[in-house]
């Protein structure tokens, strides 16, 4: 059972992700949660690695805010309907501005019955 509340993104690849160290391109943000992310990406990464990654979140026009934050791969499979791996990341490090995105992205997500 999943111990936090995720949301996914409608428009695909919208929030890409680059490695902090060496700035190249890692993927795109299939879905976020409190607790980690889950990554599409070309080539698989490595489970048990740690990663130190910058999410590109478009905000507003044609800002994109930077938000890093630092990972561990959980899990890795080949994606069967495409070409791609989709990797499970634990948050080793949470930031406050990773955590605050989150938080403020799940209420509005919710639905009211």
């Amino acid at each position: 059972m999943r111990q936090h509340s995720r949301f996914s993104f409608r428009h695909i690849s919208s929030i890409q992700v680059t490695n902090r160290l060496n700035g190249e391109p890692m993927g795109y943000v299939a879905d976020l949660s409190l607790g980690g992310l889950r990554l599409v990406a070309k080539q698989p990464l490595a489970v048990g690695g740690c990663y130190e990654m910058v999410l590109h979140v478009p905000e507003q026009g044609e800002r994109v805010r930077q938000i890093e934050a630092v990972v561990i791969c959980q899990w890795s499979r080949k994606d069967s309907r495409r070409d791609s791996f989709e990797m499970g990341f634990a948050l080793d490090r949470p930031s406050a501005e990773f955590t605050a995105m989150v938080a403020q992205q799940l209420p509005r997500r919710r639905k009211v019955f």
